[in-house]
């Protein structure tokens, strides 16, 4: 049975809700799902509910940002416990610092002649996580770009003419912030972000993953980590990173990640104190 741990939903930058990628996963063959959003928690009790109507397991999760040196790194993390206060403190300084980010990016781009509305931008993310594919879309709708992938790639993506960055946490608080939450910590997409030197340090602090199987990683990617995870005892995880459909994006499920790894990580939760997977 297919298993899918890295998924976004309306309630940070995905277009679909949590109950239809619920739906979603059950009509592609999908058992075991984890709804990964960005800096939020908010459509976890709804995939819970809507995973138990369906038959599809749901692993609550979350992907929160973090920064060192500069560079931007996610953290994943597993089977929080998403009513968790101090998780939940986090997050709403996050969605602060998304807001504050929000406005910046409104700004610099009318100053630039790309003029959108900043209701427009929080309308899209409909009361969840704002993020920069919500004006990535804004600015696709108003005919400015000829697609949102092309926002990102012409104007606000790292390093394009309007990009603006979000102050975060460290990725060694981010990781103690997830396992106090009860969660199993794993570095998303390594190969993707650039981050694989940081594994090793990062496992020193609290870090129990890697993400190997993520859509964007070559097969040598996935040997390459694969052995990392193994010399240094971690868990390994996989998924997506599916935002919805169209626009060149990845199918549900397309991380392959075999179900003997799920079997693994399944264990490896079980195993940990206090953990009830």
């Amino acid at each position: 049975m297919s298993v899918d741990l890295h998924i976004h939903s309306s309630a940070s930058d995905g277009t679909l809700t949590p109950d239809e990628l619920v739906n979603l996963a059950r009509a592609t063959g999908i058992g075991t799902i984890a709804i990964t959003d960005h800096d939020s928690v908010q459509g976890i009790t709804e995939a819970l509910s809507s995973g138990a109507r369906a038959g599809i397991t749901v692993i609550p999760a979350v992907e929160l940002s973090a920064e060192t040196d500069g560079r931007s790194v996610h953290i994943l993390g597993y089977f929080i416990d998403h009513l968790d206060q101090g998780l939940l403190q986090h997050l709403a300084s996050l969605r602060e610092t998304r807001l504050a980010r929000a406005h910046e990016l409104v700004r610099v781009l009318a100053d630039g002649g790309y003029p959108i509305a900043l209701e427009d931008v929080l309308s899209r993310a409909a009361g969840g996580s704002v993020g920069r594919a919500h004006v990535a879309r804004a600015l696709a709708d108003a005919g400015l770009v000829p697609s949102p992938g092309a926002a990102f790639d012409r104007l606000i993506g790292r390093g394009k003419p309007y990009y603006v960055s979000k102050r975060v946490a460290s990725p060694e608080s981010v990781i103690a912030t997830i396992r106090r939450a009860g969660g199993i910590a794993v570095l998303a997409h390594p190969a993707v972000s650039e981050s694989e030197d940081l594994i090793g340090p990062l496992s020193a602090v609290g870090l129990e993953g890697v993400e190997v199987f993520h859509a964007q990683h070559t097969p040598a990617d996935r040997l390459r980590l694969s052995e990392i995870a193994v010399n240094l005892n971690l868990t390994v995880t996989g998924g997506s990173d599916f935002h919805g459909s169209g626009d060149g994006r990845t199918r549900l499920g397309s991380g392959d990640m075999p179900d003997t790894a799920l079997a693994d990580f399944i264990r490896f939760a079980e195993s940990r104190p206090g953990q009830h997977a």
